[in-house]
């Protein structure tokens, strides 16, 4: 278990000495990469995944379900049912080769979904031990509130739902948000009198844009709309929670009251802002109440980013989990929440509840995790308060399981917990994510050749019992807490920290310059805020989008190639926004896609929509800040955009850092691009603090580049790593610059060949005599272990670079697989 950059550096370095690393990594929402090195062709390999899942609660019930997948040559599951005293197990499919007891063996279920579900199974914990801190336990309780606590209605008369219409919803999710939004309006439609409904995916749209009463008919006018919408795309549910909490059709009359959210959604945010303390502000800005979320049980859902937004705002999360439980849960928001004042159990310490809710409802369950060892018939007491009035609320365990599972239900719950603060708990969280193996925000699983690779990287055993043993996760919750306080969620701390931390990181190695550090500080808070930019598409609906593609996006599995052409068919058709909304769905169905993400921030640009790509090339920033090409990425769609002061800083970083050597002509290609900022638009719009650093930095970086002025000056950088493109430009008279042919008579120059990595490599022509300039990418060598994507070369063709008639032409080509050559642009000089 590894530091996460450090984890992706030492697998990148290694896989290129041809050696056998593997490496696993989460990449957000459930979703976890595998990266193994080399799978090679007509071999059979064999990979073992292990994994953990929270049983779903199902009224007293819990159950599980394991869907197998069709067209599997043979298909066996061996189930190993603890049954406590008084839960009965029921198992389907029901099968002869049942075995007897705790045991069963189901064979031939290729294509069936495995469902066990345990009935009466209330107030039951897991006990364990770990060997170096101790007995650990972890229960799920459903306190029974006093009457209280429904004695007094809560909530607004009007209503928003903020309905997931991204990819991950098509087609089941967006069947159960569909029956319980209208469960929502029938069951409340005494205390719901009007209510907007915003669908989202990486864009919002309204149903209609007002409150709307909720009336039989409109409520039948919404479901007809809802079920015409194609569900595609990723999620942005930042921009969503903006867009429910601050309505842009909003009149002065109707921002007078409050009114509750009700998020229909798995909330895996997988477009736009990434930081759940920046996406919960949203709330706070508008009219937004409460928040409450629901759980579906159904796999790939962040259950901690609800249950993040419930809490910030006073909301909570509850569980739906078939049709029985739609009525239920469409009431339970409806009554008086009681504030969570404390916890205890009596012989246990370290308690922690999973979400930190800071009030419960009726009907809410809470998972509770510490150090211990209770034994069945121990009660756990939770001190509540309602105003003046306060209650302690006994929830006995009915029985105790021993497990393992105990072990890593608290492990993963605490390093949950300590990841969401930022650097102040990144060195706790990790010792935490080591010692109980847990890959998370912080940790990954790294697997070497030798353990003289492991030596090579600094990577040794660390003694993390000792920190995990000693200081307690609820404490340092708490500390982390009282020392933040409203500096969550603030972009400013947030860049801060992950400066501080970029000078720790292998293949970094930052030093950025005391002026660089004064001005960082010195810029203030709206800096650093790079707010969303909406995309607006123009249709919404399944009409128009080809069988193959629909085909595609209900079995969640878009191919690359397909969306691309269909991207590229909506641009023709309907503009730059609709066909990034098609490309979306890619980032949607793997998150955590470093590539992809770079590839599709890129084709963002070349669309004129930089807002969009900025968010895509900051994650890949996040998980690989080892590679230049991202920070120069982010500086270039922030110069685009016109958020000049942090455009500024990102140029400065990608100097600042000493970068491998593949990356050797790096530098002198950003200092082009840097240069064309400080004479262009990047010196307008700068904060006082920055104005004077910029107009020093000019002048000193002017000297620093070899070419002061040229009539054509030409760069190439693609997507893929371990990927060889050669630059080719063939010049007036035929002669050809090139990687075996770097200097032309002209005075042409071409920088040294780069045959690994991303690039860049560089044309540069002082004088350039009249003709035509033939650009062309040579496909010389590919990523052979890639196939979720393909190499694009982005192009950027300078005329008159430096001087007053500068003229900048960008293009994207995609390399054709089995194709050596590829056109990029023709320049003609008069």
């Amino acid at each position: 278990m590894v530091p996460k950059e450090k984890a992706a550096f030492a697998y990148g370095q290694t896989v290129r000495r041809r050696v056998d690393p593997a490496l696993m990594e989460w990449a957000g929402s459930g979703v976890f990469n595998a990266r193994i090195f080399p799978i090679g062709p007509r071999k059979l390999h064999r990979v073992v995944v292990g994994y953990d899942v929270d049983l779903t609660a199902v009224g007293e019930d819990l159950e599980l379900q394991l869907p197998i997948p069709e067209g599997l040559p043979s298909s066996t599951v061996d189930l190993d049912i603890a049954t406590p005293k008084g839960v009965t197990v029921a198992v389907t499919p029901t099968s002869e080769g049942h075995g007897k007891g705790r045991y069963l063996r189901l064979s031939d279920v290729s294509g069936q979904t495995v469902t066990v579900r345990l009935a009466n199974a209330k107030g039951i914990a897991l006990a364990g031990r770990d060997p170096d801190v101790g007995p650990l336990f972890a229960a799920r309780v459903e306190p029974a509130l006093p009457p209280a606590a429904k004695a007094k209605a809560r909530g607004s008369q009007r209503a928003v739902f903020m309905v997931d219409t991204s990819l991950s919803s098509n087609p089941d999710r967006f069947n159960v948000w569909l029956t319980l939004l209208r469960s929502l309006l029938d069951e409340n439609r005494d205390s719901i009198e009007s209510f907007g409904v915003v669908f989202f995916n990486v864009e919002t749209t309204w149903f209609r844009e007002a409150f709307v009463p909720n009336t039989p008919a409109n409520v039948e006018a919404l479901l007809e709309y809802a079920n015409g919408l194609a569900l595609e795309g990723a999620t942005d549910l930042g921009a969503a929670l903006r867009e429910a909490s601050q309505p842009a059709w909003l009149t002065k009359a109707d921002a007078e009251a409050k009114w509750d959210v009700f998020c229909l959604s798995d909330g895996a945010s997988t477009w736009g802002e990434a930081h759940e303390y920046a996406i919960s502000g949203q709330l706070r800005e508008g009219g937004a109440a409460a928040l409450f979320a629901y759980q579906t049980g159904m796999d790939g859902g962040d259950d901690a980013m609800l249950q993040h937004l419930a809490r910030e705002s006073g909301g909570a999360v509850f569980s739906v989990v078939g049709e029985s439980e739609v009525a239920a849960a469409a009431k339970a928001h409806g009554a008086r929440p009681w504030e969570i004042r404390g916890i205890e159990l009596e012989g246990a310490s370290d308690l922690l509840i999973a979400g930190r809710p800071r009030v419960v409802f009726e009907g809410q369950t809470l998972q509770v995790v510490g150090r211990g060892a209770p034994a069945a018939g121990a009660s756990i007491v939770l001190h509540l308060a309602q105003g003046e009035v306060t209650k302690d609320v006994t929830m006995k365990l009915a029985s105790v399981i021993d497990s393992d599972l105990a072990v890593r239900t608290y492990g993963q719950l605490a390093v949950g917990q300590l990841e969401s603060f930022l650097e102040v708990t990144e060195a706790h969280a990790s010792a935490y994510a080591r010692h109980f193996r847990v890959t998370g925000a912080t940790t990954s699983l790294l697997m070497l050749d030798s353990q003289e690779d492991y030596d090579r990287f600094g990577i040794v055993p660390e003694a993390d019992w000792k920190l995990v043993a000693s200081e307690p996760a609820a404490e340092l919750v708490r500390q982390a807490l009282e020392l933040l306080a409203e500096r969550l969620g603030d972009p400013k701390v947030a860049f801060l920290g992950q400066l501080a931390k970029l000078a720790t990181i292998p293949g970094v190695m930052l030093e950025p310059s005391p002026e660089l550090r004064e001005l960082v500080a010195a810029l203030p808070r709206a800096s650093y805020e790079v707010p969303g930019a909406p995309l607006h598409t123009k249709r919404h609906t399944r009409e128009g989008i080809p069988k193959a593609v629909l085909e595609q996006l209900a079995a969640r599995t878009p191919e690359y190639d397909t969306l691309t052409a269909e991207a590229e068919r909506r641009h023709r058709e309907l503009g730059p926004d609709d066909a990034l909304k098609a490309l979306s769905s890619l980032v949607e169905a793997q998150p955590g896609d470093g590539v992809l993400a770079r590839d599709i921030g890129f084709q963002a640009m070349t669309w004129g929509l930089p807002l969009q790509a900025y968010p895509l090339f900051s994650r890949v920033a996040r998980a690989r800040p080892f590679e230049p090409q991202t920070y120069r990425a982010m500086a270039l769609s922030l110069a685009s955009a016109g958020r000049n002061d942090l455009a500024l800083v990102y140029f400065e970083l990608g100097l600042a850092g000493h970068w491998d050597a593949r990356f050797g002509e790096f530098r002198e290609i950003l200092l082009q691009d840097y240069l064309r900022f400080l004479r262009g638009k990047g010196a307008t719009g700068l904060d006082p603090s920055a104005a004077a650093f910029a107009t020093r930095r000019a002048a000193e970086l002017r000297g620093q580049v070899e070419v002061a002025e040229a009539d054509i000056l030409a760069t190439i950088t693609w997507n893929t790593d371990n990927t060889d493109v050669d630059l080719h430009v063939i010049e007036p008279s035929g002669e050809e610059c090139y990687y075996s042919h770097p200097k032309t008579l002209s005075g042409g120059r071409l920088t040294r060949d780069v045959t690994q990595g991303y690039g860049p490599e560089m044309y540069v022509l002082p004088k350039a005599p009249a003709g035509e300039y033939q650009l062309r990418a040579k496909y010389f060598a590919s990523d052979v272990n890639r196939a979720s994507a393909r190499t694009k070369v982005y192009a950027t063709i300078t005329r008159n670079w430096g001087r007053a008639n500068e003229e900048v032409e960008t293009k994207v080509v995609t390399l054709e697989t089995g194709k050596d050559m590829h056109d990029l642009l023709t320049v003609r000089v008069k």
